[in-house]
This record gives structure tokens, C-alpha cells and sequence, in this order.
């Protein structure tokens, strides 16, 4: 006889059924790998659900969770930073939450250009694209307003266009 799964708690589903990726991308735009992002992101809605009376907001206000929620996040963040710091950490042999490289000879360019990009546009690249967050999410995470979060993601993908094309020029350049 096995035991059937143990369901959340309504609520706390709809929190991380809408707030999982979003709480990943700002996560790991703040320096988390992937996989800790991933795990760290899990146990703020863990101290969310059992700190609930410390909630200042309805559970179903989506626009004040996700503030909360962030805070919690950030808080979680640099507390994991800080025990890494500590003391040695052993580097991981292979990241699984990385892909395997691919062959696509604009990687590397788009790469160095992403890692040239301001801090606030990685962040809302990471948060929309690689986690597939609207912008209405990204903006209950980050605490502005859907149009500022889409202005800043024009902006973004402007700048990134650009630093690419720079780079893939100058790839170019060096390989004749």
C-alpha cells in the first residue's frame, strides 16, 4: 500500500504555482547558482507559509505577497552567502542546472554581453525570459509597476542587442 502525496495547503500552491520562477530568476540574478536558487526560492515559501502571522497582507493580495515574498528571498540569500563565505566550499564538478553547451557559435558573444549589462536589467531578463514570468509577476516581485518593469525590459534587450553585436563583431574581427 503506498500513501498518497501529501497535498499544500490551497493557498501555498497558488503562491508557488505563481511566484516559483520569478522568486528563481531574482534569485539567481543576485548571485545564486541556479540549482540554490531553485532550493532557496523552495524554502521562502517554507518560511512564508510558517511565518504567516508576521504577514501583513490578505493571502490572496498576489501584488503584496510577491513584496513579501522578495524580502524573504533576500533575507534567505544573504544568509546563504554568508555561510558560503565562512568556510571552503567545494566547487561542483558539473552544475545540472546548466545546459550542455551548446554549439551555437553566438553564445559565448551573448555571454559576455549579459554579464556586461547593468545588474537591475539582468535581473528582469533573467526574472521574464529564463523563468517565463509575466511582467505583471516581475513587477509584484520587484515592488514597480508592470509598465516599468516592461520599459525596463525594452531597455534591457536595446542594450543587449547592442553589447552582442559589439562582441560578435569583434569575434569576427579576430577571427580573420
Amino acid at each position: 500500500m503506498t500513501a498518497e502525496p501529501t497535498r499544500l495547503e490551497p493557498q501555498l500552491e497558488a503562491w508557488i504555482g505563481h511566484f516559483r520562477g520569478p522568486l528563481v530568476g531574482f534569485l539567481a540574478s543576485r548571485g545564486a547558482t541556479w540549482a540554490d536558487a531553485e532550493e532557496l526560492a523552495m524554502d521562502t515559501f517554507a518560511e512564508a507559509w510558517l511565518g504567516g502571522a508576521r504577514r501583513n497582507a490578505a493571502a490572496d493580495d498576489l501584488e503584496a505577497i510577491g513584496g513579501w515574498l522578495r524580502g524573504i528571498a533576500q533575507n534567505l540569500l544573504f544568509a546563504f552567502l554568508r555561510r558560503r563565505r565562512r568556510g571552503p566550499q567545494p566547487l561542483p564538478a558539473d552544475d545540472p542546472a546548466v545546459p550542455a553547451t551548446p554549439t551555437d557559435d553566438r553564445l559565448e558573444p551573448l555571454r559576455a554581453a549579459f554579464a556586461e549589462l547593468r545588474p537591475d536589467f539582468q535581473e528582469v531578463l533573467r526574472m521574464h525570459y529564463l523563468e517565463a514570468t509575466s511582467a505583471r509577476e516581475v513587477a509584484a516581485l520587484l515592488g514597480a509597476s508592470p509598465k516599468a518593469v516592461e520599459s525596463r525590459l525594452y531597455q534591457a534587450r536595446r542594450a543587449l542587442r547592442a553589447l552582442a553585436d559589439k562582441h560578435l563583431r569583434r569575434m569576427e574581427g579576430a577571427s580573420r
